[in-house]
């Protein structure tokens, strides 16, 4: 049941994957540059005879996205040391990559040769890190954080080596993970490693037979979970369960002053927050009642809020249709708010899940609450995922934090005049409805207007045109205003263009204003 649980995990992400719409050849860019610059940047290795790459040959293409801006421009490094009379492709790597992710890997396959190769963008360098060459050998997935990388012999060996290195550390006859997410280690793969495994580790789960007499799944006899360490040693990992049963008290520090805790005695579960020394119970389910609600807790990226999921039970079965997130401020204890999950009762991996955007702890994203947007915790905006001026398969990284950002959305570039509106902060966005909001100063600032509030009343003027904003279609954000961009600029006498841009992504379109 687990196995096919993760198989239909592992299918609904592949299918979320190819949902990405491609982009292509340069666009745009900004002649201006910040002190420290905003930027998005994206990767992508190319062949020569790739649909998207015009240049007659192999390329590693990046693209940064000024966040002042909206802009975006491609670099486009060739790669000389490629032989194209030969079949050849490139192989993306899933194994996170936050500590240097100004480099970008690859694995290239040529022949019966594959070879892991990096690309420093701050020092306009390639490295050549590991060949393999074995017939019938395969490198499995390469780990930069972790400095590790597995390859799959004909043996059906997993051989685990140094990336920096390149030198084998490690054999084992079970594929090893990685934890790229400590809810996906502990709750979906029922590991209860106790310490919390670190993320990146690279660690190993016993295999698991069925066991016909007891009619169960057991381990082989002297296998255990253990984590490897890059010298090569391995730590055997515990459980924070008691003596073999479902029993539990788990226990995470989220500051200085907080500890999150979790607990199982008998029927008695228990989700708690003891701040300060003093203990808040945000949920307690009796099993024993005909009436309950189960929870499963997961805890944001930097320990500002505790999320739980709730199932509610009536007469001991499940209600279906009635499940919510309660999301919980983990300095008070206080619940914020509740979100009523969008599903049909039917469950799946992805019911638990939500999805911490950008390593913020305040953008979130689930699928069974509304496919394809993004939720901030605070408010109800909701904004489409997919909407951006350049949208890759490709992973990518923020040149700058995220934590003060309302929307994941890439700033929309908006002109007049030939000059760019200028952001300094949360851009231009669309929200699920493609309504476009736009900060009104900056806005105001590009048209040469002006901004008035006065008696909680906001006025926009431009030249003889003023316009009061209402309140209702407002965006307050980090103390700006944000509004629907065409009905101020349509009010003040002004016209709104949108031109598309088949160089980018099908859905991208840039604003123009004229008179």
């Amino acid at each position: 049941m687990r196995n096919s649980r993760l198989l239909t995990f592992l299918l609904i992400c592949l299918f979320l994957f190819e949902m990405v719409t491609p982009w292509n050849t340069i666009y745009g860019e900004t002649s201006i540059s910040d002190v420290q610059q905003k930027e998005k940047v994206y990767f992508e290795w190319l062949g020569h005879n790739y649909t998207r790459n015009k240049t007659g040959s192999a390329i590693l293409r990046v693209t940064r996205v000024d966040y002042t801006t909206g802009l975006f421009k491609h670099e486009d490094v060739e790669l000389d040391f490629i032989d194209k009379s030969k079949e050849y492709y490139f192989r993306s790597i899933s194994g996170l990559n936050k500590k240097k992710p100004h480099v970008s890997y690859t694995i290239l396959k040529s022949g019966t040769t594959e070879r892991i190769i990096s690309y420093d963008t701050q020092k306009h360098s390639f490295a050549f890190l590991a060949n393999q060459k074995v017939a019938g050998s395969r490198i499995n997935e390469v780990y930069p954080d972790a400095d590790m990388y597995v390859v799959e012999n004909t043996k059906k060996e997993y051989l685990v080596y140094s990336l920096s290195k390149n030198k084998l550390i490690h054999k084992t006859k079970q594929i090893p993970e990685e934890n790229w997410d400590l809810f996906y280690t502990n709750v979906i793969r029922g590991n209860d490693f106790d310490p919390d495994l670190p993320l990146s580790a690279i660690y190993v789960v016993p295999r698991i037979y069925f066991d016909t007499k007891s009619n169960s799944s057991k381990t082989y006899p002297g296998e255990f979970p253990y984590e490897i360490k890059l010298d090569g040693t391995i730590v055997k990992l515990r459980t924070y369960k008691k003596n073999n049963s479902d029993d539990f008290v788990y226990k995470k520090k989220l500051s200085n002053s907080v500890m999150f805790k979790q607990s199982k005695a008998g029927n008695l579960i228990k989700h708690e927050l003891i701040i300060n020394g003093k203990i808040r119970t945000l949920l307690e389910t009796n099993l024993n009642r005909a009436n309950y609600a189960y929870a499963i807790a997961q805890i944001s990226p930097k320990g500002k809020y505790v999320v739980l999921k709730l199932s509610y039970f009536e007469n001991k079965r499940i209600v279906k249709g009635k499940e919510e997130f309660q999301i919980f401020d983990a300095g008070t204890g206080k619940l914020i708010r509740k979100i009523p999950i969008n599903t049909t009762g039917f469950p799946s991996l992805m019911d638990y899940k939500i999805n911490w955007i950008g390593d913020t702890d305040h953008i979130i994203q689930s699928n069974v609450l509304q496919m394809g947007t993004y939720r901030t915790i605070e408010s109800n905006i909701i904004t489409p995922w997919r909407y951006g001026n350049v949208v890759s398969a490709s992973r990518y990284y923020y040149t700058f934090p995220m934590d003060d950002y309302l929307s994941m959305n890439d700033p929309i570039p908006v002109s007049y005049k030939g000059k760019y509106m200028r952001y300094s902060g949360q851009g231009t966005f669309r929200t699920a409805d493609l309504t476009t909001y736009t900060p009104v100063a900056g806005l105001m600032n590009l048209l040469g207007g002006t901004v008035v509030s006065k008696n909680g009343k906001i006025t926009v003027t431009y030249q003889e045109e003023s316009y009061t904003l209402d309140p209702k279609k407002q965006i307050i954000w980090n103390n700006r205003t944000y509004y629907p961009t065409r009905e101020i600029v349509t009010a003040v006498g002004l016209k709104l263009l949108t031109k598309s841009n088949v160089q980018a992504a099908d859905d991208w379109m840039e604003l123009q204003i004229i008179e």
